[in-house]
């Protein structure tokens, strides 16, 4: 246990730039929730839509999507085959982790919880609602931040840390603005995504392998 735990703080030490960030984020997010009920800052968020956003966002949130897991996994087979096989595991086990966790919460996703109300949600022309009970966590958050993680991780140059970041972070917010997810959503898909692949990445803390220059 004392092994893995040096593991783990090694990781840490290689994805501090992309978790003290985030960490200041989420913290900012919690005390607004303390203010706030989840209805308030939901709406909130939703009242902020642009023309460009409304253009934008659609494109951004597939960052986050099943298919870009898989072209960035190849993408790093090909390039950087340890890299690839890693990020690929990692997918897999935040994902499996997030979807045990929509299956046994079963929260209600926007359009279902704001059912009685929808006149005050403002949706994005085009684009498809789901209306289930798998809002908790945000998959498409959870896909992010374990690519921002991995990616943070080998990067030689630490700086990237924050282009991973700021990515995840525009597709967590998507989510919201997509009205797909609640803000503790994708609060947890970030965390999970984070937590979780510094977990998997314990295991291979000891190979040498980077991409990327100086």
């Amino acid at each position: 246990m004392n092994s893995f735990i040096k593991k783990f703080l090694k990781v840490y030490e290689q994805v501090k730039l992309l978790v003290w960030p985030l960490l200041t984020i989420l913290i900012i997010f919690f005390i607004w929730r303390l203010i706030a009920d989840r209805a308030t800052v939901y709406l909130t968020i939703n009242s902020y839509h642009t023309r460009w956003g409304d253009v934008l966002f659609p494109l951004v949130t597939q960052l986050g999507s099943v298919a870009a897991a898989v072209l960035l996994s190849l993408l790093f087979v090909i390039i950087r085959r340890p890299v690839g096989y890693i990020l690929a595991t990692a997918y897999m086990f935040t994902a499996t982790i997030s979807f045990s966790l929509k299956v046994l919460v079963g929260y209600p996703r926007p359009y279902r919880y704001f059912m009685d109300k929808l006149h005050e949600l403002y949706f994005v022309p085009g684009v498809e609602v789901l209306n289930n009970f798998r809002s908790f966590p945000s998959g498409h958050s959870v896909c992010a931040f374990t690519a921002a993680t991995v990616l943070s991780y080998y990067s030689r140059n630490k700086y990237w840390s924050f282009l991973f970041l700021f990515l995840a972070v525009l597709v967590a917010y998507s989510r919201m603005y997509l009205n797909q997810h609640f803000l503790e959503d994708v609060s947890a898909g970030a965390v999970i995504g984070v937590f979780f692949s510094m977990i998997w990445l314990s295991f291979f803390a000891d190979e040498k392998v980077t991409f990327s220059g100086k």
